[in-house]
Formats: C-alpha cells, sequence, structure tokens
C-alpha cells in the first residue's frame, strides 16, 4: 500500500511539473505594483516601420456588382428571415393556443418568412442593379480614404498617443525611439543588445490591422441612412461602414529578452456611409482615428501598468 502511495505520489509529481511547462506558453499578468512598475526602469517605445493591413469592405460597383450584391443579400434575408419567423410564430400562437397553436403559428410564421425572402431574392438583384454607384466613384472614395491613411502616419501617432497616455495617466517614465521598430509583420525583435544602456525595457507597438467593415445582419436593420427605404436597406447594396482598428503591444526586458506582456487590442467605433467617410477631405475619417488613438491608448496604458 505504502508503494502504491508512493508511485501514486510521483504520478501526481509529474503532472504538477507537465502543467507548469504548458503554463510557461502564457505570459505572466502585467506588472501592477508601484515597486514592479519602478523595476522597469525607462522604457523606450518603438513604433512598427510597416503600413498596417488595410481591409476596406466597400459597396457594390456598378450595376453588375449590385446585382450580384442583391442576389446575395436577398438569399440571405430568405435563410435568416425564415427561421426567425417560424420562432416568433411557434411563440405566438403557444401564447394563444397552447401546444396546437405553437404548431400553427410556427407553419404560418414559416410560410411568412419563405414568401418575403423569396420576394427579396427575386427583388434583389434588379435592386442592387439599379442603385449601386458606379465603379469609378467607389475607387475614388477608395483611394481618397487609403490617402488620407497614409497621410496619417498610423503606426507613429499611435505611439505617440500611448506615451501620452502612459505619462499623464500611468506616470510612466517613457523615451521615444525612432527606426528601431519592426520592419515587417513577421518580426519578433529581442531589443538585446540595446545601445541605450539607460533603458531597462521596451514597449513595442504594431498597428497590425485597420478596417472599414459591414456590419452583421440584422432583422430589421438597426442603423441604415434615413435615404434608404427601411424595406431595401437589409440588402446593404451600399451600407454603413464602421471604422476599426487592431493593435498589439510587446513589453520586453532588454537585459534577458524576457518578453513581460504580449497583448492585442480592438477598437470599432459607429457605422457611417462611404461616401461619408470620404467627404471634405476625409475629415471624419481621420476624427475617427484619432478617437480610436485615444480608446486603445488608455486601454494599453492602464492594462500594462
Amino acid at each position: 500500500m505504502g508503494c502504491f502511495l508512493r508511485r501514486l505520489g510521483r504520478i501526481g509529481l509529474s503532472a504538477t511539473f507537465l502543467v507548469g511547462q504548458w503554463g510557461c506558453a502564457t505570459y505572466p499578468p502585467p506588472p501592477s505594483s508601484a515597486q514592479l512598475r519602478a523595476s522597469l526602469g525607462k522604457i523606450g517605445v518603438v513604433s512598427a516601420q510597416y503600413t498596417p493591413a488595410v481591409e476596406f469592405e466597400l459597396p457594390a460597383k456598378g450595376w453588375l456588382g449590385g446585382a450580384g450584391r442583391g442576389a446575395v443579400r436577398g438569399t440571405g434575408v430568405l435563410i435568416t428571415l425564415t427561421p426567425q419567423a417560424t420562432l416568433m410564430g411557434a411563440g405566438g400562437g403557444l401564447m394563444v393556443g397552447g401546444p396546437g397553436g405553437a404548431i400553427g403559428g410556427a407553419f404560418l410564421g414559416a410560410v411568412f418568412g419563405v414568401v418575403v425572402g423569396a420576394g427579396y431574392m427575386i427583388v434583389g438583384p434588379f435592386y442592387g442593379a439599379a442603385t449601386a454607384e458606379s465603379p469609378a466613384s467607389i475607387e475614388e472614395k477608395e483611394a481618397q480614404l487609403k490617402g488620407a491613411l497614409v497621410a496619417m502616419r498610423v503606426q507613429e501617432t499611435m505611439r505617440d498617443h500611448v506615451v501620452k497616455t502612459g505619462q499623464s495617466l500611468g506616470n510612466v517614465d517613457m523615451r521615444i525611439l525612432e527606426g528601431q521598430g519592426p520592419e515587417t509583420a513577421s518580426d519578433l525583435l529581442t531589443y538585446f543588445p540595446l545601445d541605450t544602456s539607460q533603458l531597462s525595457s521596451i514597449l513595442e507597438l504594431r498597428v497590425t490591422k485597420v478596417w472599414l467593415r459591414i456590419g452583421s445582419f440584422k432583422w430589421p436593420d438597426q442603423r441604415e441612412s434615413p435615404s434608404v427605404p427601411q424595406s431595401v436597406a437589409v440588402l446593404k447594396i451600399n451600407p454603413p461602414l464602421s471604422l476599426g482598428m487592431e493593435v498589439r503591444g510587446r513589453l520586453i526586458r532588454t537585459a534577458d529578452k524576457a518578453v513581460l506582456y504580449d497583448n492585442t487590442w480592438k477598437r470599432e467605433g459607429e457605422a457611417h456611409l462611404l461616401a461619408e467617410w470620404a467627404a471634405n477631405d476625409a475629415q471624419l475619417f481621420g476624427e475617427e482615428f484619432e478617437r480610436a488613438y485615444d480608446v486603445l491608448a488608455g486601454q494599453m496604458v492602464t492594462t500594462i501598468f
């Protein structure tokens, strides 16, 4: 019996060791105490040297693109609406007539969903072809936004906001290092050895992705342009687009190349039509980026420090 217990103990220790080894794959929680923060010393802040990935989900281009978008969205209405209408009909029938009423309500709801959805499938291609903007118009707006994105210098601007926020909110001693960040998305720099001996830690920031994204399908749609009738808004031929940004931050101790913290933050704001984003030299586009910088910088500083 004693031998069995000793073996069982060895197995338990081995299991604990293995669990500990797996746990090493997870970075430790960010420093939070004033003593640990002080041990970081002066922190050098670097930004990525490459352009972040850009993903724009644009409106349909031209009558052919509009027809295709209308057909796809019309099918989506059928697929989404039919089960919703069936469930709603079953619920209403159950409240009125019990189990028998639920069956009848579900049937009527399904018929309603199929009929309405089929109508969108038929109307969608024609509506899309008739209302889609020309390819030249869409491409001009896209070029305006991408040009504004280049002029913003997103990587450096995000870095500057983090330094400003860290100095004001977290009372963190930070110094900007120019030209030290990763040059490609695949670079994982250790910053060891570092030329400047006064810096004991590096905060590496990289804006990994920015996007304009079409919102997920809703019935009825809850955010469309007032100029678009609600009855056809769900076809999303020219839908509102949400501006989003994703930022990765790594805190590295230069003495031993240890990664103290590694995390990704995302922010997606309000939705506007493509024409609204591009209007007035992309003014709204730039304003939304400023809000994103502030929100993400606050999140990073409070999380890490």
